[in-house]
């Protein structure tokens, strides 16, 4: 009988999340952290660029950036799948310092937030 029960609380819990949308979605894929870049900048640059080329998130999709404090800033990938933050884009406290890394993420309405990739900033 126990055995019942656990099976019918498994099924039930199941249908509960399908039909509330969680597995409506799978996740996304991670970016492609070969084809991403952090470059801190100079001034002469007008400070830091976080770069993807084409190919490193999917086309249309919602990028994440966040630095090691949590500081995030946002972009929507172009239709080859690369996009481009720059130093106006950022949270004023974003971690620029050399050689830390920061994570970036993907989500689109055909899928769900993807892993992290992480990149580290450079000079």
């Amino acid at each position: 009988m126990k055995k019942f029960i656990t099976i019918s609380t498994i099924i039930i819990i199941s249908l509960t999340l399908l039909f509330t949308g969680c597995f409506d979605k799978p996740f996304c894929p991670n970016p492609d952290a070969s084809k991403i870049t952090a470059n801190r900048g100079t001034i002469g640059t007008e400070g830091m660029v976080i770069s993807g080329a084409a190919g490193a998130v999917e086309p249309g999709s919602t990028v994440k950036v966040i630095d090691k404090d949590g500081h995030t800033a946002t972009t929507i990938a172009d239709a080859n799948g690369s996009f481009t933050l720059t130093e106006a884009d950022l949270p004023e406290d974003f971690d620029h310092t050399l050689g830390n890394t920061i994570e970036v993420t993907q989500e689109s309405e055909d899928c769900r937030e993807s892993g992290e990739a992480e990149v580290i900033i450079v000079p």
